[in-house]
């Protein structure tokens, strides 16, 4: 492999991996709970960031907050103090990066996936480098992006963590040639990512057979079925679940 890449931690690949946190019915999606059950039980976190207005990073899946909050409102165009005023249907609030790494700690692993409005923000980036900067488990962390300038940008500007790139078959309506371009990992050279996080629904596939022999972990989202867990467990290195008990019995020490 290319000497600059990267291999993710061994524990994001011996231990399943949370889809934003153990959320239920009763515990909403990247929520502080969700998070606080996934370290309990052993899991590391996948978990998404937005840039608020005022610069900070908002741990929330969507731009518009009303399928999460029942209120209108667009993350990218709220501060982080605005944000305050919203709740999660469970009750909890909006959590922001930064309370995330406080409450983790490195007891686990934690998968940031760079989120994005409309369009690559540079500034996102530099963001989430800065408030990774003082985390003393930086070996804990690894960033990911479904935008190949983002993985290009992380890539160009920090070594210190794994970046990956997430893909799937039809990301973009009418867009044939670019979905072509990103299912078919066309673009994995220019970005230079270390690893591949890929959509399940399309596993196993020759682009991706291509690059997890050549020694590029792939990660598999998002696993909710024991079907698809055994799919993956022939065509990925590991799994990123979400309502359902992993297989896998290895599950790091509680905290």
């Amino acid at each position: 492999m290319d000497a600059n890449k990267l291999k993710l931690n061994e524990n994001f690949i011996k231990y399943p991996i949370a889809h934003r946190g153990l959320h239920s019915a009763e515990v909403c999606e990247n929520s502080l709970e969700a998070f606080r059950l996934a370290a309990e039980q052993g899991y590391p976190i996948e978990l998404d960031v937005h840039l608020t207005r005022d610069g900070d990073l908002a741990v929330i899946h969507d731009s518009l907050l009303s399928r999460m909050t029942g209120k209108g409102g667009v993350v990218e165009r709220l501060t982080a103090a605005e944000l305050k005023n919203y709740r999660l249907r469970d009750g909890q609030k909006i959590p922001m990066l930064r309370e995330v790494l406080k409450l983790i700690d490195g007891h686990v692993p934690i998968l940031i996936e760079l989120k994005f409005r409309r369009a690559f923000n540079e500034k996102q980036a530099v963001a989430v480098l800065e408030q990774l900067k003082d985390y003393p488990y930086k070996s804990m962390i690894a960033l990911q992006s479904f935008h190949p300038k983002m993985v290009k940008y992380l890539k160009t500007h920090t070594c210190e963590f794994p970046v990956g790139y997430l893909s799937s078959f039809k990301l973009l309506k009418n867009h044939d040639f670019v979905n072509y371009l990103l299912k078919t990992l066309k673009l994995f050279r220019y970005m230079r990512a270390d690893f591949i996080s890929y959509d399940i629904a399309y596993l196993p596939n020759k682009y991706v057979s291509a690059k997890r022999r050549r020694g590029v972990q792939v990660l598999a989202w998002t696993v909710n079925t024991p079907e698809k867990e055994a799919r993956a467990a022939r065509t990925a290195d590991n799994i990123i679940f979400e309502n359902i008990v992993p297989n896998n019995p290895h599950r790091m020490n509680h905290v």
